[in-house]
């Protein structure tokens, strides 16, 4: 429940402390006298927007705080997820300092407005004739019946997998999307990547490359050569090696004549020996190289391709050749990935769906059980707010399609009069009957939303007489369940409080200012005989307002 606000420097109010108890709690005042400047600071310290020209002295911060009683209220979870301290008295504050800048606390911790919004919806509902028009929104038929039929966690359910499923979708489309942007490019990326058919990058030296190419492009000369410098060590009369046997005979003869000699004679052997092995080389090498003819202009090929490739993509080795084709071979395997994943995607989607069609099931049949309950009470509400005439029914049936509240359709439909047919709210219902109607709603949502305090905002504008009475008897009986806060200008209504504040303007030197009074039982008599007669006091009146409050 409320248990206090304070609020300081918003509109007309200097500095104004307020404490509520449990049950219902009137607040009345004239025309003009600052009623919804209460509302609008209780609304400021529950997350709406800062309207600055309510602002009257910008040299001084602008604060409204609310205590709220959560003791009955399982909120521990809502506090651990956003890393606050819970309290039982949990304080909510929120600042406006000078520059016009905000500022939103729960329990001294600062806090973003979504969060401040989010635990002040679960702990008042505010509601003013404008709300009214809430019956009328789509979503709001929803709670009615989910309220009823207990099912809050499978809406919650409900909602995080729709949104899954949203999101999903969403990547599904972004793909697609992709996929169809990328496909002239990845058109262009194989023909780029053609180009690299048939070099091995990885294998080849390009300096080794290179030298082979020169080599092969002066064959003939380097046959003819070769050839002629084998021919002439081998030459069987004049070779090199013929003459290097017949010095070593000769040698031979006299190396035993000293130590000096025979090394000579080893000199001209190991001389002999390496010359046959270089030649052997030399032999294999002319060989190797004549085989090689045939790969001439692949070689050539290879090179030429390896320079054209450095020129188009403006690099200078082949390392970043090499980059350049694994990456266009990623991009390429990346576009041929986007169907398996659109498809890995498609089949989430379809467990998903599968699934909310099951939570959407079950919430339909708990709607459908909570209409002849809704309707019940709705109708027994009327007849006690001088509506007998008028009765409301709930048609419900099931969509084809997944919406974002299940895969009902509901209409919420209306009549005033016996021998009138049923017809949409909207068309059928008049102003003063749209407020009663919310006000039954909300007395039946009272049992089973869980909230700690309604505010009213003269709501019962419009109705007069017996009709007040039971207005008031409505309002009371929901005190019994939950705290009600009731701006009126109805003493039937006023007489109900448990407690009574008036709201009143005075003037100083300078200015108007609100301020408000707590008001003991003979206040309470003077203020019901005010709204009863007009500033004149009777006996008649106060009277009339003592059987009211008695």
């Amino acid at each position: 429940m409320l248990k206090e606000i304070k609020i300081n420097n918003y509109a007309l109010i200097d500095s104004i402390e307020m404490s509520f108890k449990p049950g219902m709690t009137s607040i009345t005042g004239e025309t003009g006298a600052g009623k919804s400047i209460l509302l609008g600071g209780l609304s400021l310290v529950l997350g709406s927007r800062v309207d600055n020209s309510k602002i009257i002295n910008k040299n001084i911060k602008c604060f409204v705080e609310a205590i709220f009683d959560t003791t009955e209220y399982n909120l521990k979870s809502f506090f651990e997820l956003n890393s606050l301290d819970y309290e039982r008295e949990t304080i909510l504050r929120r600042e406006v300092i000078p520059s016009g800048k905000s500022r939103a606390f729960i329990n001294d911790t600062p806090v973003n407005l979504d969060v401040l919004s989010k635990l002040g919806n679960t702990l008042i509902d505010i509601h003013s004739q404008n709300n009214n028009l809430s019956l009328l929104d789509n979503n709001f038929k929803y709670m009615i019946l989910d309220s009823l039929a207990n099912n809050e966690k499978l809406v919650l359910d409900y909602k995080n997998e729709y949104n899954d499923l949203k999101e999903i979708e969403k990547e599904i489309e972004k793909i697609e999307q992709n996929k169809l942007n990328l496909d002239e490019q990845s058109d262009y990326d194989k023909y780029l990547l053609k180009e690299f058919e048939g070099l091995n990058l990885e294998g080849i030296n390009i300096d080794e490359l290179k030298d082979q190419v020169k080599e092969l492009d002066n064959l003939e000369e380097t046959l003819t050569i070769s050839v002629n410098v084998i021919n002439e060590i081998n030459n069987d009369e004049i070779g090199i090696n013929d003459k290097l046997s017949f010095y070593i005979k000769e040698i031979n003869k006299i190396s035993e004549n000293s130590s000096k000699l025979e090394s000579f004679r080893k000199k001209f052997i190991e001389i002999k020996n390496d010359l046959t092995d270089l030649t052997s080389d030399y032999e294999s090498y002319i060989e190797n190289l004549e085989s090689k003819d045939t790969k001439s202009n692949i070689l050539k090929e290879s090179l030429d391709s390896i320079y054209s490739l450095q020129n188009k993509h403006r690099v200078n080795s082949i390392y970043e050749l090499i980059e350049i084709k694994n990456d266009l071979l990623k991009k390429i395997d990346d576009h041929k990935n986007f169907d398996n994943i659109i498809s890995k995607l498609s089949l989430k989607r379809e467990g998903i769906i599968k699934s909310l069609y099951t939570i959407a099931n079950k919430l339909h049949n708990g709607r459908e059980k909570a209409i002849p309950v809704f309707t019940e009470k709705m109708n027994n509400n009327f007849s006690d707010l001088g509506m007998e005439n008028s009765k409301i029914k709930v048609d419900i049936t099931k969509s084809k399609e997944l919406l974002n509240n299940g895969n009902s359709l509901i209409d919420l439909l209306f009549k005033s009069n016996k021998g009138t047919g049923f017809n949409e709210l909207k068309n059928i219902a008049s102003g003063g009957e749209i407020s009663r109607i919310m006000l039954s709603i909300k007395s039946i949502l009272s049992k089973y939303k869980k909230l700690s305090a309604i505010i009213f905002d003269e709501i019962d504008s419009g109705v007069s007489g017996i009709v007040s009475s039971k207005v008031a008897n409505l309002m009371y009986n929901m005190s019994k369940n939950m705290q009600v806060l009731t701006i009126t200008h109805i003493p039937q209504v006023a007489s109900k409080g448990d407690s009574h504040f008036k709201v009143f303007k005075h003037e100083d030197e300078t200015r108007t200012v609100t301020n408000i009074k707590l008001l003991n039982k003979s206040d309470r008599v003077d203020e019901i005989a005010e709204m009863l007669s007009g500033k004149k006091l009777n006996k008649s009146a106060k009277e009339l307002a003592n059987q009211l409050l008695n």
